[in-house]
């Protein structure tokens, strides 16, 4: 007899941002009067450090259905609900050598966890009882098979040390003859039985058990139990049987780009599909733009290769792109969580994926009204190196954490700072405390969830004229392109 699964599909990720040139060049500004006009370099002045390879994404169409089909855990159709209880004292003798038919708790044969039970019932509703011991928190499996022309279920009970009763914890008792039963249970320290019973017909059976008392996530082998996602963050854990599979549960939004790293231990061997709530698939290294929806990441064991006291690596990062593959140049936070994006002609900006809307308006009311108002206008553009920030007194881009400076505003993490020029940014002013303006520069603060302008911080007569704008920059930004080339 065996007890036969089907399982494919190893993963491991790397991620690389390659090489690339701004097809267009890139744009330095020149301060003409009161404008600012956009002048196009050679290309040789724009080399990338860093563009991502959008090629190299991969998308659903890129899995395989695995030949694949789960086992049923736990599954009880039948519930034991005769009353059992022990003497422990009559227990005393019993051992794995001890003749006595162990048809009834209190002949139970005492087992150790990592053994296998071959045993025979002769008729139809006998009973055979096993007892183990657990010394501390420890993840059990028993896996059983049986003849074809028998159904045997599974039961797991707690001893009440106390008074002796024996407490239903678990088990799987799938109806149906020839019929794997399989449970998983969490079991604390404690005195434990194992009682089969033949539902229908007679036979023999093999069991399998195991313990695991190494990995702090389980139970977690189905999508009820999954492990959360943790961002950036690699976990480990361990296999502790053939029967282990460890669900990995990650929600993908719009605009997600997920990197997907997964290392095995020397010495095992470890597959991992992803399962969609449909499908199973194979998955292979790489960087994916998956669909929206639910995934489950399930590792187990391919072969009798696994270990408990050996860790296996997961790690799952997230970050949003737009789905442009011209919009290549970037820069980002470390951890990627803030992303603002743009292509090679300057015509379209993005950040987390979401198209950027540079314009703005806002009243506030100050012993009188103030109308702020950011237009787009046909020549406006976005201080991307650094030459165009020197001329324009500005900053390259970068992120920041900023707080609400008023009663009714909002405060924003990550929040995108970018400079313009070109553009036509004004304030109406009816307050007698602060002055309007025009200008054809603006330094904005942009809401990187959604892609809007949420204020302007310079120049801003309230911030110009005592008001005060909490904020602190978000530090080790960086850009995957020169902008600061040596001519």
């Amino acid at each position: 007899m065996k007890i036969r699964k089907k399982m494919a599909g190893t993963i491991a990720m790397i991620m690389a941002l390659s090489l690339g040139y701004n097809a267009g060049g890139p744009v330095v500004v020149h301060a003409h009067e009161n404008a600012v006009i956009t002048e196009k370099l050679g290309e040789t002045a724009a080399s990338q450090e860093g563009v991502i390879d959008f090629s190299a994404i991969k998308d659903n169409e890129d899995l395989e259905v695995a030949d694949y089909l789960p086992s049923d855990i736990n599954d009880m159709e039948k519930i034991c609900t005769e009353d059992y209880s022990v003497n422990l004292v009559d227990m005393a003798d019993n051992t794995e050598d001890n003749k006595t038919v162990n048809d009834n708790p209190n002949d139970a044969k005492a087992i150790s966890l990592g053994t296998q039970v071959y045993d025979t019932v002769a008729t139809e509703l006998e009973q055979r009882w096993y007892a183990f011991s657990v010394a501390k928190a420890t993840k059990f499996t028993a896996a059983m098979v049986m003849d074809d022309t028998a159904d045997f279920d599974l039961y797991v009970y707690k001893l009440n040390e106390t008074d002796g009763t024996l407490e239903l914890v678990g088990g799987s008792a799938i109806v149906g003859a020839g019929t794997q039963e399989l449970s998983m249970l969490k079991l604390d320290e404690g005195i434990y039985f194992i009682g089969i019973e033949a539902a229908t017909g007679n036979g023999s059976f093999l069991m399998y058990t195991y313990a695991g008392v190494n990995d702090g996530k389980e139970i977690n082998d189905t999508t009820d139990l999954a492990s959360s996602y943790v961002r950036n963050s690699r976990m480990t854990a361990t296999i502790d049987s053939p029967f282990d599979y460890d669900y990995y549960k990650v929600v993908i939004s719009k605009n997600d780009i997920l990197e997907y790293t997964f290392d095995q231990p020397t010495g095992c061997d470890y597959k991992v599909l992803v399962y969609d709530g449909k499908n199973y698939y194979t998955i292979n290294n790489g960087t994916y733009r998956l669909n929206t929806g639910t995934y489950y990441f399930i590792v187990m064991a391919s072969s009798m290769n696994y270990s408990d006291d050996k860790y296996y690596g997961i790690k799952f990062q997230k970050y949003k792109l737009a789905d442009d593959e011209n919009a290549k140049y970037m820069w980002y936070t470390p951890d990627k969580e803030a992303i603002f994006q743009f292509d090679g002609s300057r015509t379209n900006f993005y950040v987390n994926g979401n198209p950027i809307d540079f314009t703005y308006e806002r009243t506030v009311k100050s012993n009188g009204n103030i109308y702020f108002n950011l237009y787009k206008t046909k020549d406006q553009n976005v201080v991307l190196f650094q030459s165009e920030a020197m001329q324009v007194m500005q900053e390259v881009p970068t992120f920041i954490n900023v707080s609400a400076p008023f009663s009714g505003w909002n405060s924003y993490k990550n929040a995108l700072v970018v400079g313009l020029f070109n553009t036509n940014w004004r304030v109406n002013s009816f307050s007698s405390n602060y002055d309007g303006l025009t200008s054809n520069c603006a330094t904005v603060i942009i809401d990187s969830d959604t892609g809007k302008v949420v204020d302007v911080m310079t120049p801003n007569p309230l911030y110009d004229n005592g008001v005060v704008l909490h904020w602190t920059r978000v530090s080790g930004v960086q850009a995957n392109y020169n902008y600061d080339p040596v001519d």
